[in-house]
């Protein structure tokens, strides 16, 4: 899971949630977005399956994942605009998703 902002404390409940299932699940939250971690996320890339990015928007961060990742890890996108933020439960079915 990376994750930024308020977005942070929803991924949380989403990874307890998962690792309550059994899943592993690890957590990499920025406090900054710029500059952007590309060395971190490329090490990270080299052990995880993939990455789930939920953000509060259409998808810009996710881009900048899924660049470092370079295709060593499938990059999971949880967009989330307008008014509010995330489900906990729209997180969990990403992570899912992402585990198979």
């Amino acid at each position: 899971m990376i994750s930024y902002g308020i977005t942070s404390r929803v991924a949380q409940r989403a990874i307890d949630l998962a690792r309550a299932q059994g899943l592993r699940v690890g957590k990499f939250r920025l406090i900054t977005a710029w500059p952007f971690p590309e060395a971190h996320i490329r090490k990270l890339a080299q052990h995880a399956k993939a990455f789930v990015v939920p953000e509060l928007n259409l998808g810009q961060m996710v881009r900048e994942v899924e660049r470092c990742a370079g295709g060593k890890a499938k990059t999971v996108p949880v967009a989330h605009a307008g008014g509010g933020v995330h489900r906990p439960e729209d997180i969990l079915r990403a992570i899912v998703e992402a585990s198979r």
